[in-house]
């Protein structure tokens, strides 16, 4: 999926290391662990408002976070790198 807005569309004006930086983003531990408890959560006994609302936020940052990679990946193998495994750092000539 191409991302689309002129937000996403500045990823386009990024040089090649930060590019990988952009693929090796990640969400910190602590809100991967909420998300996960959340969603666990809302499977078994469901939410509260307000943790549903927290969920919804998580859930939007971990869409982007996800999105943003599979952009910077895409421009990175249009540019030539081979982009094999997004959590292996590449150092970039």
């Amino acid at each position: 999926m191409i991302l689309s807005g002129k937000k996403d569309a500045r990823l386009t004006y990024l040089d090649d290391a930060a590019l990988q930086r952009a693929v090796s983003t990640t969400m910190p531990p602590d809100e991967i662990g909420l998300l996960e408890e959340l969603t666990l959560k809302q499977q078994r006994e469901g939410l509260t408002v307000d943790e549903r609302q927290q969920l919804e936020r998580l859930l939007y940052r971990y869409e982007r976070t996800m999105l943003v990679r599979a952009q910077a990946t895409v421009l990175l193998k249009r540019r030539g790198h081979e982009v094999s495994d997004p959590d292996t750092p590449t150092v970039w000539p």
